[in-house]
Parts: structure tokens; C-alpha cells; sequence
């Protein structure tokens, strides 16, 4: 029996390693994704520098919002004369009015939708100002986002049901293969107490041990940063408690077995 519950430990490690490593995959090209939102900037022009000053102050408490950067017209001509040398052309630029210019850098996992409309909205206030934002670029992340999440979903309810199904089988499997020997201790005056007692110990060890160990594992390498990609810990929590079901279900099954 000592090699079955061995055997069940190990097994259901090795399924709990492959359930964190799919979030720890999940939560890397999700950043990925998000990062690929940061690096896109929503620029908005005006004649006005006292325009971008206002929409500055009324956009800098929003969350979403992880940097802005206002260039007046004379820091853009600098700008474009040192970027493609045209020295020679300052007196040139001095004649054109050019416009201010700010750039807007988002959070890419909190630019959602809801964020976009609302900026949008309060950018509109401005009539003289103009904004240029990569519409497209940001639909393909948030699609792509959308995606990944359901893939998800989708991952961890498969796990969940080989979880289960694993974890079940073999419980009923191996206590049922020891019935010969409870039968003998049945037979020499033990308790079924005994047996009970003896099933409550390997739910233990097949339940608390592997979570624990991957929990273990899992802090050892964040702390040491052997692991840049952090997961939420209620996940270890939902894990747990998709064993201690799978252990439920297995008693139930066994019924007067034990």
C-alpha cells in the first residue's frame, strides 16, 4: 500500500507542476502581449500648448495611464533638426508654426475598452486637439488577449477534469486492491476504524504533500529568481481544493468498501 500511495504522490506532483507551468506559460505571453500595448503611445497635437497642459491635468490620475510627455513646438523643431540633421534648415523651420505635441503611454494590462472610450471621450472635450493612436495594432492585442484567456479557461478545466479522473481512478484503484489485506485484519479483530483512519492519512499525502511541495518549490525559485513570472496564490488555493473533491468523490465511490 505504501508503494501505491508512493506511486499516487507522484503522479499527482508531476500533473500539479504541468497545471502551474501553464500558468506560469499563461501569465508570460500574456505580458507579452501587454508589453506590445505599452510601446504603443497615443499622440495627440495641438496648437494650443495650454490645450495639452489642461488634458494633462484632467488624464493624470487615471490608472491606466502609465506616462505622458508633452514637447512644445520649439523642443519638436530641435527634435527634428538633430534627428535628421538639418542644421541647415533651422531658419527654415523657425517660419512654420509646428504643433505640440503629447505622448501618451498606456498600462498595457489595464487599457482595456472601457479605458479607451473613456480617454477618447475626455480628449474630445479638447476641439483643437488632434489625436493619432494605432487603432488597429491595439484591436489585434486585445484580440489576441481575448484568446489567450479563453485558451486558458479552457487549459485549466481540462486539468481540473484530468485531475479528477486521475486522482479517483487511482484511489479506488489501489484501496480497492488492498481489500484482501483489511479483510484479514477485519478477520483477526481489527476495526474498520482502523481503515478509515488509514484512508484519512493517504488523502492527506495525496492531497497536502504535492501542493505543499510545489508551493515550496514554486516560492523557492521566485525568492532565489531562478522565476521572473509570478502566479496568484489563490491559484495554489484552487488546486487544493480540486484534490481534496477528487478525494471526496473517491470515498463516496468506495462506499461500504471502507
Amino acid at each position: 500500500m505504501k508503494k501505491g500511495i508512493f506511486l499516487q504522490v507522484v503522479i499527482i506532483v508531476l500533473i500539479i507542476l504541468g497545471w502551474n507551468c501553464f500558468h506560469i506559460g499563461y501569465n508570460y505571453q500574456k505580458q507579452v502581449f501587454e508589453n506590445n500595448l505599452s510601446h504603443i503611445p497615443m499622440i495627440v497635437f495641438s496648437m494650443d500648448l495650454n490645450s495639452l497642459d489642461s488634458l494633462f491635468s484632467d488624464i493624470s490620475e487615471l490608472s491606466y495611464i502609465k506616462e505622458t510627455i508633452i514637447e512644445s513646438d520649439s523642443t519638436v523643431s530641435e527634435k527634428i533638426i538633430a534627428d535628421y540633421g538639418l542644421n541647415g534648415a533651422q531658419n527654415i523651420l523657425e517660419k512654420y508654426a509646428l504643433p505640440n505635441v503629447m505622448s501618451i503611454y498606456f498600462d498595457g494590462g489595464k487599457f482595456k475598452s472601457v479605458q479607451k472610450d473613456e480617454l477618447e471621450k475626455k480628449i474630445r472635450n479638447y476641439p483643437e486637439i488632434i489625436m493619432n493612436y494605432d487603432i488597429p495594432s491595439w484591436n489585434v492585442s486585445q484580440r489576441k488577449i481575448k484568446i489567450l484567456y479563453r485558451t486558458y479557461l479552457i487549459g485549466n478545466g481540462l486539468f481540473i477534469l484530468l485531475l479528477l479522473f486521475i486522482m479517483v481512478f487511482l484511489r479506488i484503484h489501489f484501496e480497492m486492491k488492498s481489500n484482501e489485506f483489511w479483510k484479514i485484519f477485519r478477520t483477526s479483530g481489527g476495526t474498520s476504524k482502523i481503515r478509515r483512519k488509514q484512508f484519512l492519512i493517504n488523502s492527506l499525502w495525496t492531497s497536502l504533500f504535492p501542493i505543499a511541495f510545489i508551493f515550496i518549490v514554486y516560492f523557492a525559485a521566485i525568492y532565489f529568481q531562478y522565476l521572473q513570472i509570478e502566479i496568484d496564490y489563490r491559484l495554489f488555493g484552487i488546486e487544493f481544493a480540486a484534490m481534496l473533491f477528487s478525494t471526496l468523490i473517491a470515498r463516496i465511490s468506495l462506499g461500504k468498501n471502507i
